[in-house]
């Protein structure tokens, strides 16, 4: 089963989710039943907490629900043999999941079989409570505004409602929070507590369990802002989309458009200091004369004031843009550069384009590489751009039962470089016809291995070897390819299927954790692990090739770890399955140890950053943090060598690398790339350019 996070506006939903609502869910006509009893944080019995079962799929379809009696039980009927989730809330209870998750990506699966009765009990999580008063700017109270509530990831699973008097009272989980309300009738501006324009100035407030925090705010006071908007000869531009955001962040009202005579108006807009962005067809910039956001000049809104801006648009040229084989020199005449496309001209031209150097992607249909590339733009001339565009390489291959030698349709191949093997999320384009043919494209020249995914489950997942198939990626056949040519790979000879479960448990404790269990590991944030634990840590993944396989367990707080207790997927033995079977594969998790940091750069850090570490034999990711400030910190297994990578926001701008600089090993040394980790921890700083 694979699931994504939940979004913001689906958990309030959830959150907000009443009688009224959900007077008809999507009954069942099964026999089914979830029954148990509800207790508070302190273990006595929970009354009138509403609790509702869930389409685990689906998230957020209800399917039943019922409200606890005096001593906490409840008992829903009428269920489908189904997966299901479980949540509870009411009173002073803010939204929870089986088993005592907050979030609903995190909620455990909770399996019911028509005929059968399923036990769910649940004690409900210490709450604190955030309360507060919202006021206006002349002191009255702002009355039935919602007040939205944010982790600190910004992710809005909160909120209530201010009364007659402008008070509002939320129970929450422990936690740190911010909190906004939209106080102009009419407009999406937020007003972030207390009295903030965006989310990266907004108050923190930190929430313990039976306490209560304070948050009161007072509206901010309104003024208006108005311009008008030129193209660089004086004429009017019209149809132009206008922003307004606060300065160099985000969280603004929206935008609005200029009129035939360039003219535009935000009548209503919170007192502070903004930035104003321009879009006008395929150019964009930001007052006064800037095209890029940290460059662009303060505007500041007054209480009852209107400020006017005027802007020209800055000068343009054009791009004529023609693109060729690399190989043959042969004209390629459907391609795309940019958001232009050629139509089968075999020629784009790119207008309105800003004056400077400018990036250029270029991207064709057929079998070849994108490319990007850059060129030169001047005031009311045309530039010409002659790109040569790589065929890519093919491979293909035909799929069969191994037993019988029957082709074998709906097998999807994955195409790998040795040791950069990340998982993915669903199946690709690349699966077999119906005569067992497929055929990769777009391939980069070089030596790949091919992983086979069918999607009948009765057959095993495999890395293709030249007879047959294996578990291990370092066995698997390895096939050459060379730009704009076709290579025959070893024919996919697919066996049936077994399956792998375990328990994952603390290695100090011994109580069970919730893991994620994958074959690959995953770009954080990216793809889905291939299953996880349930709540006694139990786990199977099911689809798997009779051959020895290496799994990954992962759990927040621990260091990521292979079969076995190994470092990475080429250490560890792996588990042998056997077609038809069930093989066991426990694994219980240590802290490993602690690798910290700082990001030295000489710019400022802003908001949060990433941190990714990979193993340098293998390429799998082994640990990644997210962090604000400067300061990160991750829990490894030891005696492995690591390289890193970071995303990170310095002095407005996002920068990346996938080859990070780390600080000398002895000073005034060389940087390193990649760093061994010794028993006992590791400290580290990561250099940024």
């Amino acid at each position: 089963m694979r699931r994504v996070r939940a979004t913001a506006a689906l958990a309030v939903a959830i959150l907000a989710g009443t009688v009224a609502g959900w007077a008809t869910p999507a009954q069942a006509a099964g026999t089914g039943v979830i029954t148990g009893r509800i207790t508070a944080s302190d273990g006595t019995p929970a009354a009138d907490i509403w609790v509702s079962v869930l389409d685990y799929e689906e998230w957020g379809d209800p399917v039943a629900y019922t409200t606890t009696a005096a001593d906490g039980t409840y008992r829903i009927g009428g269920l489908n043999t189904d997966s299901y989730i479980v949540s509870m809330s009411g009173g002073d209870h803010p939204t929870q999941y089986f088993d005592g998750k907050t979030d609903i990506s995190e909620a455990d699966e909770v399996h019911v079989t028509t005929g059968q009765t399923t036990t769910v009990n649940q004690q409900l999580v210490a709450t604190g409570v955030l309360t507060g008063r919202l006021v206006t700017a002349t002191g009255e109270p702002l009355v039935m505004s919602w007040v939205d509530i944010s982790d600190e990831d910004g992710i809005a699973s909160y909120g209530a409602s201010t009364d007659d008097n402008g008070e509002y009272r939320a129970a929450v989980p422990p936690g740190t929070y911010q909190l906004s309300f939209t106080p102009i009738e009419d407009s999406y501006q937020r007003q972030y507590v207390p009295g903030q324009l965006s989310s990266e100035t907004a108050g923190r407030f930190v929430v313990a369990a039976g306490q209560e925090t304070r948050a009161d705010d007072t509206v901010l006071e309104i003024g208006s802002l108005s311009g008008r908007l030129t193209n660089d000869d004086g004429t009017p531009v019209s149809d132009a989309n206008v922003d307004a955001q606060p300065y160099q962040t985000y969280g603004g009202p929206g935008s609005t458009t200029t009129d035939a005579n360039g003219e535009f108006s935000f009548p209503k807009l919170l007192v502070g200091t903004y930035t104003v962005q321009f879009n006008a067809g395929n150019r964009y910039q930001y007052f006064d004369g800037a095209t890029e956001q940290e460059d662009a000049a303060r505007v500041t809104v007054s209480a009852g004031h209107d400020t006017r801006v005027t802007e020209s648009m800055l000068p343009t040229g054009s791009i004529r843009v023609r693109a060729y084989d690399a190989i043959s020199g042969a004209i390629i005449r459907d391609f795309c550069a940019e958001d232009f496309c050629s139509d089968g001209t075999g020629q784009v031209l790119m207008t309105d384009q800003l004056v400077g150097l400018r990036h250029v992607g270029v991207w064709a249909n057929g079998n070849y590489l994108d490319r990007d590339t850059t060129v030169t733009v001047r005031a009311n001339q045309t530039a010409d751009l002659i790109v040569r565009l790589v065929p890519g390489a093919k491979i293909t291959t035909t799929v069969v039962d191994k037993a019988t030698g029957k082709a074998l349709a709906n097998v999807c191949l994955t195409a790998y470089k040795p040791a950069q093997v990340y998982l993915q999320d669903g199946f690709g384009d690349n699966c077999s016809d119906a005569a067992g043919k497929v055929t990769l494209t777009r391939l980069t020249a070089g030596d790949y291995r091919l992983f086979a995914e069918p999607r009948d489950k009765a057959y095993g997942r495999q890395w293709v070897t030249a007879n047959g198939g294996a578990g291990d990626e370092r066995l698997a056949a390895t096939v050459k390819t060379t730009a704009g040519k076709t290579t025959t790979a070893p024919a996919v000879k697919i066996d049936r299927a077994g399956s792998i479960r375990g328990r994952v448990t603390d290695a100090a404790t011994g109580n069970p954790l919730s893991a994620s269990i994958a074959l690959f590991t995953q770009n954080p944030g990216l793809g889905a692990p291939e299953t996880r634990t349930d709540a006694d840590g139990r786990f199977q993944v099911d689809g798997l090739g009779p051959y020895r396989w290496p799994l990954k367990y992962a759990s927040f707080g621990y260091a990521t770890t292979w079969t076995g207790g190994a470092v990475s997927r080429y250490a560890a033995t792996g588990t042998q399955v056997t077609a038809g079977a069930v093989a066991t594969a426990d694994l219980a998790l240590t802290h490993g140890v602690t690798v910290r940091g700082s990001v030295v750069s000489h710019g400022t850090l802003d908001g949060w950053g990433r941190i990714s570490v990979f193993n340098t034999v293998t390429g799998d990711y082994t640990g990644t943090s997210d962090f604000q400030g400067n300061a990160y910190e991750l829990h490894l297994l030891p005696d492995q060598e690591i390289r890193y990578d970071y995303d990170l926001r310095i002095d407005g701008d996002y920068v990346s690398s996938d080859k990070a600089k780390l600080a000398p090993a002895t000073p005034g040394g060389p940087p390193r790339y990649s760093v061994a980790v010794p028993a006992g921890g590791l400290t580290v700083d990561v250099l940024v350019d």
